[in-house]
């Protein structure tokens, strides 16, 4: 009896959401929340990461080993706090059906597991990306599709109108960000010129270690092919170019640092000559943990921050961890990246014609003027405005998709 009414209250739910039926709704739901509110809540966390796997991911030492870690370390705990249990995917289709237990999907974007969790009975939560359309090409070809099996959907401000049209909610994804505390700067005086952090890779370019692999490549290419002449989203800008750009010019200062893996095998699609510049100011790779990244940008003035792509709302990690850091990005990519982070905090390339004009501009700003741009940093960093991004109010927010059905 018990399984069986829990069923019954799976399918209504699923029924009230696709037809969108309110009125009565309530009524229906609040008759089988005896059952549920004595269910053990359980997240299965869904992600194609190599660390997704045996709960790796909740680990506290992965934590601040790479971008984005972070956040399911924080999800993790908020849930715990929440009395929620917290898995990852393949650890959940692994154990036997419990039919004590209700089971949420959290997944990041769609992978080969998310349908066999849905078929399994999880409620499929949340659908969220924090990649850009020229990396996840196949994801956001068919968003419409992947995020309509899911309640909710976190979702850059681009993918808004697409999503609109289907029966998920659509909520603006913004990238947890895991501090809002500034490192100590150095004095102006004693800072480097310029950094670029980023590793040697593009969205359309791979290493080639087996016939298969070129094989794979070549047949990803004609899809992709296809996928540009119907979607504009994949017609989206690489911004990989403008960073090689930026490297070729200002390799002629030494005080121009370069850092990343991969500068000295070559730059995919670039002649030889633009190679030997990116050794010239390349300094080696870093650790991949965050705090590595910040003490590097810490001695320096500025920083190159450009995304992968151009498109609106997708912000990353680069500009933040470049506040973190008290040094003032050079930020291009989302076009509309004043909605989200003001003016006076960073400087903007897309306002230059030629890196020659941008260099100019650099050189020419002032140690009190320096200032003002970090002030505006470590303010925002404190604001309401920043809340959307950290990564603790990030999480929160999601847990409360998962106790939402308690207000019934």
């Amino acid at each position: 009896l018990f399984i069986w009414d829990w069923d019954i209250w799976r399918q209504d739910a699923l029924i009230l959401r696709i037809s969108k039926i309110k009125t009565g709704g309530v009524i229906l739901l609040r008759n089988r929340l005896k059952i549920f509110l004595v269910m053990q809540k359980l997240i299965v966390f869904d992600s194609s990461h190599p660390l997704a796997v045996n709960n790796k991911c909740f680990e506290p030492q992965y934590a601040l080993q790479g971008s984005g870690y972070f956040f399911w370390s924080a999800l993790y705990h908020e849930a715990a706090r929440n009395n929620i249990k917290c898995v990852t995917s393949d650890v959940y289709l692994k154990q036997p059906k419990d039919a004590s237990q209700i089971a949420f999907c959290i997944s990041e974007m769609h992978n080969s597991r998310t349908d066999d969790i849905i078929k399994k009975g999880a409620i499929p939560l949340i659908c969220f990306s924090l990649e850009s359309p020229i990396i996840a090409r196949t994801f956001y070809h068919s968003i419409a599709k992947y995020c309509d099996k899911f309640i909710h959907s976190y979702q850059f401000e681009g993918t808004k109108q697409r999503l609109e049209k289907t029966s998920t909610s659509f909520h603006a994804m913004h990238f947890p960000v895991y501090s809002r505390t500034l490192m100590q700067s150095l004095p102006w005086s004693e800072k480097k010129y310029l950094v670029l952090i980023n590793s040697n890779k593009r969205a359309f370019y791979n290493k080639y270690t087996s016939m298969k692999s070129i094989g794979r490549s070549i047949a990803s290419r004609i899809k992709f092919s296809f996928y540009k002449i119907t979607d504009a989203w994949m017609r989206t800008p690489e911004i990989y170019i403008d960073r090689i750009y930026a490297i070729k010019y200002f390799s002629a200062y030494n005080d121009f640092f370069l850092y990343g893996r991969g500068w000295d095998e070559g730059i995919p699609g670039f002649r030889k000559e633009l190679q030997n510049k990116a050794i010239k100011a390349w300094k080696g790779t870093l650790d991949p943990a965050i705090e590595a990244k910040l003490l590097v940008m810490n001695q320096f003035k500025f920083s190159i921050c450009f995304e992968n792509c151009s498109f609106p709302g997708y912000i990353t990690e680069k500009i933040f961890d470049s506040f973190l850091a008290g040094c003032i990005p050079v930020y291009y990519g989302a076009p509309d990246i004043e909605q989200f982070v003001p003016k006076e905090t960073f400087i903007n390339y897309a306002q230059f014609d030629t890196m020659e004009a941008l260099d100019k501009f650099l050189k020419s700003v002032t140690e009190s003027e320096a200032q003002n741009y970090l002030s505006a940093a470590e303010k925002f960093l404190k604001s309401s405005a920043f809340d959307k991004f950290y990564v603790n109010n990030v999480v929160k927010e999601m847990v409360e998709r998962v106790n939402e059905i308690n207000k019934f």
